[in-house]
């Protein structure tokens, strides 16, 4: 059985949490009993009863490897298990080999220490309590709700075609930021910026001039600012700053159609009228589809899978439409604007 991907997984635990069990989180459910129809222990005794005594048991049959009681592995359920940690493995991109011995012997091992811990829970009663039985029965829920997701989206694949498309009208979001290193003359008067500039056109050293006449703090450094980014600028989510932004939007203006050894016209910013120069200018440019392909696939595919389960659920809600106490959910949640 496939199982859905992150996306889906974000809509699958709104309705059910996944609860692991000591050593199953690879190992799967752990081996069946043979006879799943025993009674189960009375949940309501205060003490467990003692076991009724049971007949000797006979030779361990020719296809199970090991037996603890009345639980047992068969040749069968063991390559299952190996079947399944090899899948779940390669896709946490760990190395497993099934067929390699010491490997095997691991998981046979381990699925012992397993059982004589469940079969000491077990005789003790610790398996009849609420919290155990309210585990059980959310990962059975969480099991019934992944395989419902799985045949709903097991046809539902992203194709190039799409990722193709998607690429194409998102280009301005898949470009690279744009990188800047620019000098700025600032002027407290119009006159004299447009006087300069004429220097400048005329062959004038930008930097020579930010010195002698620019107001600028920079100006002993040739009118130098930090390097800073346009374009697609990643959110600064960590505070440092990692992509600087112009240090005011005229600026940007300015700026956004030169290339490498522009100079721009007199604009007018926080400190009097500017003109910059640009040293130097790297990015900005697109990757090619070929880098974007299958992480564009992915996604589109997670996209598409989530809008079908919703769709779903939107159908179920119509067809069993739940019945809400938005009083009691306004007092225990703080707002009932979720429900219809």
């Amino acid at each position: 059985m496939r199982k859905p991907g992150p996306i889906l997984c974000g809509i699958l635990c709104l309705t059910s949490g996944l609860v692991f069990l000591t050593g199953c989180d690879l190992l799967g459910l752990g081996p069946k009993k043979q006879d799943d129809s025993k009674k189960q222990p009375d949940v309501t005794a205060a003490v467990p009863a003692a076991p009724s005594p049971q007949a000797a048991p006979g030779p361990v049959p020719s296809n199970v490897l090991v037996r603890i009681g009345d639980w047992s592995l068969t040749e069968d359920e063991f390559n299952d298990r190996l079947n399944l940690l090899e899948q779940q493995l390669k896709q946490q991109g760990s190395d497993f080999n099934k067929n390699d011995v010491n490997s095997k012997n691991a998981v046979l091992e381990e699925l012992i220490r397993q059982q004589l811990l469940v079969k000491d829970a077990e005789d003790s009663g610790t398996g009849d309590t609420k919290e155990i039985k309210d585990a059980v029965e959310d990962f059975r829920k969480t099991l019934l709700v992944q395989d419902i997701a799985s045949k709903l989206t097991k046809d539902v694949v992203a194709t190039e075609d799409d990722a193709r498309a998607y690429y194409d009208a998102n280009k301005d979001k898949l470009t690279e930021p744009t990188k800047w290193s620019v000098r700025q003359i600032v002027v407290g008067d119009e006159a004299t910026a447009k006087s300069i500039l004429v220097q400048i056109l005329q062959g004038g050293d930008f930097a020579q001039i930010a010195q002698a006449q620019s107001r600028a703090m920079n100006a002993a450094d040739g009118g130098k600012l930090k390097p800073f980014y346009t374009g697609n600028v990643p959110p600064d989510t960590t505070g440092t700053n990692a992509f600087p932004k112009p240090p005011f939007e005229a600026m940007q203006i300015a700026i956004s159609n030169l290339d490498e050894g522009g100079i721009s016209g007199v604009f007018k910013g926080p400190e009097g009228y500017y003109i910059v120069k640009v040293d130097s200018k790297t990015g900005g440019t697109v990757k090619p589809f070929a880098d974007f392909k299958e992480k564009l696939i992915y996604f589109l595919t997670q996209q598409k899978q989530q809008a079908v389960i919703l769709n779903h659920l939107k159908e179920l809600a119509d067809k069993d439409k739940p019945e809400y106490n938005k009083d009691l959910i306004e007092q225990v949640i703080g707002h009932a604007s979720s429900t219809n």
